[in-house]
């Protein structure tokens, strides 16, 4: 689990990533509840409605300073794009305004984090292309049912 300071680091991030955004905006925003509860292979998530920002505590601990560089940035520009315009596409051109004109950082949509050691349980499939893993939600979606196919060579995976 996170120690009181990579928690606190977290938290100050997100205090200068509005003070920021105020300053350039001109106007001021309501501070969102920070979260360290974000699981799977996804590093942060805005829940806009709720001005809420919940954070992979683990991606975040082996990843601290690209991290708290552009993650934390990253989901704070969807809470200020859901403030200033209501509904937009996600990574559209009002968030990627917000990104380069306050956080003067590149617009990328995802990270590249390595997701291998964080503890998501994989099953083994197979396609003509080879292997692949599967996440446990997917494998029980599965086993109820649903099919996946490769998007590579369009066959159907099947458990190895």
């Amino acid at each position: 689990m996170l120690t009181n300071y990579l928690e606190s680091q977290l938290l100050n991030k997100v205090e200068h990533c509005y003070r920021d955004a105020e300053r350039i905006l001109n106007r001021t925003f309501p501070f969102p509840d920070v979260l360290l509860n974000q699981r799977g292979k996804i590093a942060g998530c805005a829940h806009l409605q709720k001005n809420t920002l919940k954070f992979h505590p683990l991606l975040y601990q082996q990843n601290q300073e690209h991290f708290l560089t552009h993650v934390v940035p990253h989901e704070i520009a969807h809470l200020l794009v859901w403030q200033l315009y209501g509904k937009t596409a996600p990574h559209g051109k009002e968030w990627q305004n917000i990104m380069v004109g306050v956080f003067n950082l590149p617009p990328h949509r995802t990270h590249q984090y390595n997701v291998d050691n964080i503890g998501i349980k994989t099953v083994l499939y197979t396609c003509g292309c080879g292997e692949l893993a599967m996440t446990i939600r997917r494998h029980n979606k599965v086993l109820k049912g649903a099919i996946y196919r490769c998007k590579k060579c369009h066959q159907d995976l099947r458990m190895k």
